[in-house]
């Protein structure tokens, strides 16, 4: 008989995920040399793990395997990641059920990454120039109907933008899918703009979890998640179950992966559990997604102070078209921006101070790179807020 395994608080009450995570603990604890040396708590009480226990451990929690992914690395190591071809298929399962929520498969064309993508007919490069952008899916339109997009939230909003400012004619597509970032409520107003007659949908992922959850069709404030493969917990700063509508760190268990298995990691995001009252899709909720930990930034105290209380600074400043913000340290910022044509910063700096002096205190030093364009990563990701102070 298996030895008691400490049960998370948010697993208690819940039958499925409390058996699910019981049984892939039991495994790792006998099977699995990472969770042996770091699950140290007699009690056999799993930590929340961080990405640098994954980095520090990468080739211990590989356990020999091949990699099958890594992720983007975007502003740190790489976490590489090894599925088996039963957990890939599942992720393919879970796209075939998301599609089926919206009312089945269309015709697409997907604007990603190629570092990550192969490309092909149906899939281009994120760095592809905006008018290119639309003259090719309009030609894939005229070649076999295309009529979805499948793109990351920053370039959609680039994207839209330009279709916009050109007045052009996108009303043949009929969906729209954001994955890999944040997606905002200013997204869903700028695809109403230029893609008049598409749906918005968006999808909550990671490289090392795969799909979490899907944004409900119906209630489109929550994401739905994907329980029947991963358990997800939402912590407070106490490490204790927030409530319902209350933000909270996103820590994940893998209930399938055997190969480098993830149990109580913490995804470095935020989002709040939710109960949705659509009555169509019977699996537990999620809303308030904030993304990324590195784009929440922290005071001295430790306080975290969300990107998107800035955002809307940044966002409508006239002076500005493009913004990237770095928090060196506590009182270190670096701002990256391109300036509008005839542009004078003066004004948009000094928002800029007083808004930071408003949540980090004065004294603050605040460094400006002018650029012509913000580059994206090599994985075609755009981040625009990260916090380079280490956890």
């Amino acid at each position: 008989m298996n030895p008691a395994i400490h049960i998370p608080d948010w697993y208690r009450d819940r039958a499925y995920a409390r058996e699910r995570y019981a049984r892939i603990a039991h495994w790792a604890l006998a099977q699995h040399p990472f969770y042996q040396k770091h699950v140290t708590d007699p009690d056999r009480v799993f930590p929340v793990l961080t990405r640098a226990m994954l980095q520090a451990d990468n080739d211990l929690l590989l356990n020999g395997h091949p990699e099958t992914a890594r992720t983007s690395g975007s502003t740190s190591t790489p976490v590489r990641m090894s599925w088996e071809a039963a957990r890939s298929r599942q992720e393919r399962l879970d796209t075939l059920l998301m599609i089926e929520w919206l009312g089945g498969a269309l015709p697409s064309l997907s604007i990603v990454s190629t570092w990550v993508h192969a490309p092909d007919e149906r899939t281009i490069d994120v760095v592809t120039p905006l008018p290119q952008q639309v003259e090719y899916l309009r030609q894939r339109h005229r070649a076999d109907g295309t009529c979805s997009l499948i793109t990351y939230p920053s370039n959609l909003e680039l994207l839209s933008n330009y279709i916009i400012e050109q007045q052009l004619d996108m009303s043949f597509v009929r969906r729209v899918t954001c994955l890999s970032e944040v997606y905002e409520p200013r997204h869903d107003e700028l695809l109403r703009a230029a893609f008049p007659n598409a749906f918005a949908n968006v999808t909550y992922s990671s490289v090392e979890a795969g799909m979490i959850a899907v944004r409900c069709p119906h209630r489109p404030e929550n994401y739905h998640i994907m329980a029947h493969k991963l358990g997800v917990e939402f912590l407070n700063e106490q490490g204790r179950p927030c409530q319902h509508g209350e933000l909270g760190r996103v820590v994940v268990t893998d209930f399938e992966n055997r190969r480098s298995p993830l149990i109580r990691y913490a995804q470095g995001d935020l989002a709040a559990p939710m109960h949705c009252d659509c009555g169509k899709i019977l699996l537990p909720a999620m809303t308030q997604i904030v993304g990324k930990v590195q784009g929440v930034f922290r005071t001295r105290e430790g306080r975290p102070i969300i990107f998107t209380h800035f955002s809307p600074m940044f966002r409508d400043s006239p002076e500005i078209g493009q913004y990237q913000v770095m928090q060196e340290a506590f009182d270190r910022f670096t701002v990256r921006c391109v300036p509008r044509a005839g542009a004078e910063l003066a004004a948009f700096k000094q928002r800029v101070r007083q808004r930071f002096e408003q949540e980090f205190g004065p004294n603050l030093s605040i460094d400006y790179e002018i650029l012509a364009e913000i580059p994206r990563a090599a994985s075609g990701k755009f981040h625009v807020a990260i916090c380079r102070i280490p956890e």
